[in-house]
């Protein structure tokens, strides 16, 4: 299938109103994917939650349903799930949250699994259950993350014990690490991995998954059967830092919609935070913090015609004006990020992560989507 200028939802042309819009590269996306396989040499489990950190999560399941490394996908939200059933993937879908103890029905229904992570929800699920037919679930361990799980092997095997088997279907066990993409808190992360291991041991399990996409590039792990496959999959480094072996998936641009000459001494934009050193260029360009592109951005650069030119004054819910040359006219492509701007170096600038960048990239940016 083509991808190419395709909307949200897949087989949908885009139509273009606005010149704020996101380039999704569906071909990196697969190149991440066989990069992180060939790494763990073992199926994986595409995290696809937050709408796929901001990408699209129907359009990039859509593209790995028959991909051979991808097992199954993880989600945060029922809805996502579902979703993803009803145009036609028919993968193994599990929600990595909670969901409404009433939606139960619905989870067997669309033959997807729910994560496990407390005795008070175990009671909800089994007062709730009324089919003739198990929900399958995955049981979650805290083993240091303090979040969802149960924390020690005496709640593991009370648990075990208490499951009834016409209700539940145990179909994996897993945990999240906190600090895999920490090199300064090995430590830490060793201490999960044996407390993960201690408590598994030799039970067998369809799917038995710990390993983060951190994990999968810096740690190797040989007792779980599946890895999960997050922020990597997307061609960004959960450390950080840049990594020529990831592609980013995720592009972001604009067009400048004017430009004009502002006077020496003049103000720039709310508060007027900026003046005029010179007669300056400016250019105002139609994105702001209504399209995720956050206040902090002020100050930073763009990239316009092979320079860089810097954000000035306060990013706006809909437009930035950036201090320009006379090299940049009306109509000109700005990147926000992508080729000559990673989202790392981003994230850095921001004193923040990648994953909160594209996952603040909002709905009415339209993402385009290319393989």
């Amino acid at each position: 299938m083509d991808y190419t200028k395709k909307g949200k939802e897949v087989g949908e042309m885009v139509t273009k109103y606005r010149d704020t819009y996101a380039i999704i590269r569906l071909d990196n996306l697969v190149k991440n994917v066989e990069t992180l396989y060939q790494k763990v040499q073992k199926p994986m489990m595409a995290i696809i939650k937050a709408n796929a950190y901001g990408h699209g999560y129907k359009q990039v399941a859509e593209a790995l349903k028959d991909n051979p490394h991808i097992a199954m996908y993880g989600v945060a939200t029922l809805k996502e799930a579902i979703d993803l059933r009803k145009i036609g993937i028919d993968k193994d879908i599990l929600v990595l949250g909670a969901i409404h103890e009433e939606d139960e029905h619905l989870a067997v229904e669309y033959d997807i699994s729910l994560t496990m992570f407390s005795f008070e929800y175990l009671q909800a699920l089994q007062k709730q259950h009324s089919g003739n037919k198990p929900v399958k679930i995955h049981i979650k361990l805290d083993t240091g993350m303090n979040r969802l799980g149960f924390k020690t092997l005496a709640d593991y095997q009370s648990l075990m014990r208490n499951i009834d088997s016409q209700v539940f279907d145990v179909e994996g066990i897993f945990t999240h690490f906190a600090t895999a993409d920490d090199p300064s808190q090995d430590d830490e992360y060793q201490k999960q991995v044996d407390m993960f291991h201690n408590i598994v041991k030799n039970h067998k399990f369809k799917y038995i998954h710990c390993q983060n996409s951190a994990a999968m590039l810096y740690h190797p792990e040989y007792q779980s059967n599946l890895s999960r496959i997050g922020i990597a999959m997307y061609g960004v480094d959960p450390t950080g830092e840049e990594n020529d072996e990831l592609k980013q998936v995720m592009s972001l641009y604009s067009q400048v919609a004017m430009v004009k000459i502002v006077p020496k001494g003049e103000k720039i934009g709310y508060g007027m935070t900026y003046q005029t050193k010179d007669d300056e260029y400016i250019a105002t360009i139609p994105i702001g913090y209504a399209d995720g592109l956050i206040r902090a951005n002020q100050g930073r650069n763009v990239y316009i015609n092979g320079k860089y030119y810097p954000i000035v004054g306060r990013v706006c819910m809909d437009q930035i004006m950036v201090k320009i040359d006379e090299n940049v006219k009306v109509h000109d492509k700005v990147e926000i990020f992508g080729e000559h701007i990673s989202l790392s170096s981003m994230a850095k600038d921001l004193q923040t992560i990648p994953y909160e960048i594209t996952c603040l990239i909002s709905e009415r940016v339209e993402r385009i989507y290319k393989k």
